[in-house]
C-alpha cells in the first residue's frame, strides 16, 4: 500500500516497539487469555498516544465501564455488589499479573442470573397479565438502584417482560381496530384474551432466541467485552478484536468480501435471505430469493450443518469462504418446500459502501453530487477499491457531464483511510498541507498534497452531521480552513485521533504459537490537528451554515464517550486561502433569509426536539389504556412531520438517457415522482453508473432508489441553493 513518509515512519516505529514488548513480556503459561492480555497490555503501555499508569485510576475506569456495559443493575443485587466491589481498585494489579479474578467472579454471577432470567421469563410468560394495574417500568439501568435481593430483581424482570408484551398487544389491537374501520376482511379479528396470549407467545419466542444466543456465546467473545473495557479505559477508539471480529473489521474498511452475495437477517430464530447482491453468485444462480430461509450449510465435500436456531454470525462464518470454493445451502421456501443449491463463492463488492455520483440540474444549472459513505481503501494489498481513486474518477465524469459546482456528502461517514483523505482533499486544492499529525512526545508532522493539479475548481459544499467522524472531519476541516468551500449541516462527531491495527499473532513468542489465533488490537498512536492549529478532537467541525437534522440531538459525540483524549491546539501550518474564497457571511445571511419561513426546515427542527424528548424518556407506564392513549398522541404528533418525507416540489429522476422514467420509483410507503415538463429539479446518473443501469436491470432498480432519495433530501436541496449563490 502506498504511504506518505510520515505514515511509513509511524508504522515502522510502532512495529519495532511492539516486537520489543513481545520479547520482554513472553506468556509464561498455556493460558490463551493470559497470553492475549499480556501482549495487549504491552502494546498499550508502550505504543498508546497517552498511556496510563497501572494504578487505581485505571482500575476504577475498567470496573465502572464493565459493570455499566453489562447493565449490571438488571442482573446484580446489592449483596452481589458487596462481593464485586472488593475489586474496584485491584483490577490494575490483575492486569499486571495477567489474572482474571474480577472477570471470573462477575461472569459467574452474571451467568447464574441469566439462567434464572430464562427460567423466570418462561414461567412469567405462561400466565395472563393484568394491564389495568397502574405501575411503571424503568428502561434505563443507569437510572435504577441495585435490587436489595433476588425478589426485587425478579420484579424488575417481570416489569420488563410485561412491557414487551404490552407493546405487542397494543400493536395488534391497533391493527384490528384499523381493519374494522376500513372493513378489511383480510385481518382476522380475535378476542382480547387471544391477542394477549399471542403477545406473550411472541415475547417468549424472542426471549428464547436471546437466551439461546447468550448460551452460544463463546468464552473468547465474552472475554472480548471485558478486554474492550480495558482498551477503552485508554480512549474510546483503542479496541480489541477477536479473530472473527478482526475479519469483519477488514471487510468494513475494504468494502469487499469473499462469499455468496446474500445479506442475511435473523428472524424468529431463522437465518433469512434479506437481500441478494446484484451480480453476486446468489444473484447469478437465480434459485435463492428474498424471504427464503437457510436451514443447512455444507462445504463442497462436507456434511451439512444445521443452522436453524444458530446465531447469525456463526452461520455467516460457515457460508463465507475463499473465492472459487463451493458451498451447498439447503433452502426452505415460503411454501415450506426445500431444495439444495450449490454456489461457488466469489469476491463481493458492497456497493453501498462505495462512492456514488449524480447530476442535480435546476433551471439549467448543473450541480455535481458525490455521496461517500466511508473512506475505504486497499488495505494490505487486498485488491479492493480505494475511495480516492473512485472519487477522482467520479469528479472526472461530473466535469464531462458539465457540473458547474459540487456537493460532497459526508453525512454519517464514520471515517477510514488517512492516506486517502489527504489525497482526496488534493483533488480540490493546489499543493499544500492537509492535516498535521502528532505522536506521543513527538513534534507535529504535516501530511501534504504535492500534486498541483486541481481536478475540480468550481464552488463546493460539504455536507456533514453528527455521524461524520475522523477522516470526514479531516476533509471538512481542510476545506473550511482553506476557505475552499462551505461546510453545511450539524456539528460533527469529534474524533481527532489516529489508530494502527496490530495482529497479536505476529508478535507472540514462537514457542507459544499453538495459542494462535489471539486476535487484533487497534491502538490510538497519534492525534491529528487542523492546518490552522486547532483540533477536531472532542470539538468536531462547526458548520459554516448550520442546518437542522432530525437526529442532531441523538448522535453520540466523542466528548460524551468514556475516557476521551483531551482537546488542545498546536502551531498552525503555513497555507494560503483559496483564491476564489466564498463570501461566507453573505451566504449565511442569505440562507437564513431564504429558510426563515421554510415550513419543512421548521418541521425538521421540531422533529429533532421531539426525537430528543422521546429518547430522554425512559420510564413507561404498564397500564395498557394509558399506554395506548400516549401512543395515539405520538401518532398524531408524527402526522405533523409528514411533509418532511415528501419530494421537493419540482424534483424528479431521469433515466440514464435523460428521459422521464416510465414508472414511479418504489421507496416503500413513499413514491418518487415522475419527471415531466413541469419539473425543474432533475436528478440523473452519469458515467459508469449510467452505463451499468443500461445493461443491468437489478442495478437500475438499486440506482433509481438511490437517486429517488435525493428527491426527498431537503438539506441537499438547500446545499444546491447555496451553490447557485456562490460565484
Amino acid at each position: 500500500m502506498n504511504r506518505t513518509r510520515l505514515s511509513l515512519y509511524i508504522l515502522l516505529a510502532l512495529t519495532a516497539g511492539l516486537l520489543v514488548c513481545a520479547v520482554l513480556r513472553q506468556p509464561t503459561g498455556g493460558d490463551k487469555r493470559k497470553a492475549t492480555l499480556d501482549l495487549m497490555m504491552s502494546g498499550l503501555k508502550n505504543m498508546h498516544y497517552s498511556p496510563l499508569d497501572f494504578n487505581d485510576t485505571l482500575s476504577e475506569r475498567v470496573y465502572k465501564m464493565y459493570l455499566k456495559r453489562l447493565e449490571s443493575k438488571d442482573f446484580f443485587t446489592k449483596g452481589d455488589m458487596e462481593q464485586i466491589q472488593k475489586f474496584e481498585y485491584k483490577i490494575d494489579d490483575e492486569l499486571s499479573a495477567g489474572t482474571f479474578e474480577f472477570y471470573d467472579l462477575v461472569n459467574s454471577i452474571y451467568n447464574q442470573r441469566r439462567a434464572e432470567d430464562s427460567n423466570f421469563a418462561i414461567a412469567t410468560l405462561a400466565k395472563p397479565m393484568d394491564f389495568s394495574v397502574n405501575e411503571n417500568v424503568q428502561l434505563d439501568p443507569l437510572k435504577m438502584e441495585y435490587a436489595k435481593d433476588v425478589d426485587q430483581l425478579h420484579d424488575q424482570w417481570r416489569r420488563y417482560l410485561k412491557y414487551q408484551v404490552m407493546i405487542r398487544l397494543a400493536e395488534t389491537m391497533k391493527k384490528q381496530e384499523k381493519a374494522k374501520a376500513e372493513n378489511d376482511t383480510t385481518v382476522k379479528i380475535l378476542p382480547y384474551e387471544q391477542l394477549e396470549k399471542d403477545a406473550r407467545k411472541r415475547v417468549l419466542e424472542d426471549s428464547r432466541v436471546g437466551f439461546s444466543n447468550f448460551a452460544n456465546e463463546t468464552e473468547p467473545e465474552r472475554l472480548s467485552s471485558f478486554l474492550n473495557c480495558v482498551t477503552n479505559a485508554f480512549d474510546p477508539h483503542t479496541e480489541f478484536f477477536t479473530p472473527d471480529e478482526g475479519k469483519n473489521f477488514d471487510i468494513t474498511m475494504s468494502g469487499q468480501l469473499e462469499g455468496i452475495g446474500a445479506q442475511l437477517l435473523e428472524k424468529n430464530g431463522n437465518i433469512t435471505i434479506a437481500r441478494v447482491v446484484p451480480g453476486s453468485p446468489t444473484w447469478k444462480n437465480g434459485e435463492i430469493k428474498e424471504g427464503d430461509v437457510i436451514i443447512k450449510v455444507a462445504q463442497a465435500t462436507g456434511d451439512p450443518v444445521d443452522v436453524q436456531g444458530m446465531r447469525i454470525d456463526k452461520a455467516i462464518q460457515l457460508i463465507r469462504g475463499k473465492k472459487g470454493t463451493a458451498v451447498k445451502l439447503t433452502i426452505k421456501k415460503p411454501d415450506n418446500s426445500t431444495k439444495v443449491v450449490t454456489l461457488v463463492r466469489d469476491v463481493i463488492h458492497l456497493e453501498e459502501t462505495y462512492a456514488h455520483a449524480a447530476i442535480i440540474e435546476e433551471n439549467g444549472k448543473k450541480v455535481g453530487y458525490i455521496r461517500l459513505p466511508e473512506f475505504y481503501t486497499n488495505y494490505e494489498g487486498s485488491g479492493s477499491r480505494t475511495c480516492y481513486q473512485d472519487v477522482k474518477q467520479l469528479v472526472k465524469e461530473l466535469n464531462t457531464a458539465g457540473a458547474q459546482s459540487l456537493v460532497m456528502d459526508l453525512r454519517d461517514n464514520g471515517g477510514g483511510s488517512l492516506q486517502d483523505v489527504v489525497k482526496m482533499v488534493g483533488l480540490f486544492i493546489p499543493t499544500g498541507p492537509i492535516v498535521q499529525v502528532k505522536g506521543h512526545d513527538q513534534n507535529a508532522q504535516t501530511m501534504n498534497d504535492f500534486d498541483s493539479t486541481v481536478a475540480f475548481s468550481g464552488p463546493m459544499v460539504v455536507l456533514v452531521n453528527g455521524g461524520s467522524a475522523s477522516a470526514s472531519e479531516i476533509f471538512a476541516a481542510a476545506i473550511q480552513d482553506y476557505k475552499r468551500g462551505i461546510i453545511m449541516g450539524t456539528q460533527t462527531y469529534g474524533k481527532g485521533t489516529v489508530q494502527q491495527m496490530f495482529n497479536l499473532d505476529d508478535y507472540i513468542n514462537p514457542q507459544f504459537k499453538d495459542l494462535s489465533p489471539l486476535g487484533k488490537v487497534k491502538i490510538t498512536i497519534s492525534k491529528f490537528y487542523r492546518i490552522n492549529g486547532g483540533t477536531t478532537q472532542k470539538d468536531g467541525v462547526t458548520p459554516d451554515i448550520p442546518m437542522p437534522d432530525a437526529y442532531q440531538y441523538l448522535y453520540p459525540k466523542e466528548k460524551d464517550e468514556d475516557c476521551p483524549i483531551i482537546s488542545d491546539k498546536i502551531k498552525p501550518a503555513q497555507y494560503t486561502y483559496w483564491n476564489n474564497a466564498p463570501d461566507i457571511q453573505k451566504l449565511q445571511s442569505d440562507f437564513v433569509q431564504r429558510t426563515e419561513n421554510d415550513s419543512v426546515f421548521e418541521l425538521l427542527h421540531d422533529e429533532a426536539l421531539e426525537y430528543k424528548k422521546r429518547h430522554d424518556k425512559t420510564m413507561y407506564t404498564l397500564n395498557l389504556e394509558e399506554y395506548r392513549k400516549q401512543e395515539k398522541q405520538l401518532t398524531e404528533t408524527d402526522k405533523k412531520f409528514t411533509p418532511i418525507g415528501k419530494a421537493i416540489p419540482g424534483a424528479a429522476v431521469l433515466s440514464p438517457d435523460g428521459k422521464p422514467i416510465t414508472k414511479k420509483i418504489d421507496m416503500g410507503d413513499k413514491q418518487t415522482p415522475l419527471a415531466s415538463s413541469s419539473n425543474s429539479y432533475l436528478i440523473y446518473p452519469i458515467g459508469q453508473e449510467a452505463q451499468k443501469m443500461r445493461s443491468d436491470t437489478s442495478e437500475t432498480k438499486t440506482e433509481n432508489q438511490r437517486l429517488g432519495l435525493i428527491t426527498k433530501d431537503h438539506e441537499l436541496f438547500q446545499a444546491t441553493q447555496v451553490l447557485n449563490e456562490m460565484k
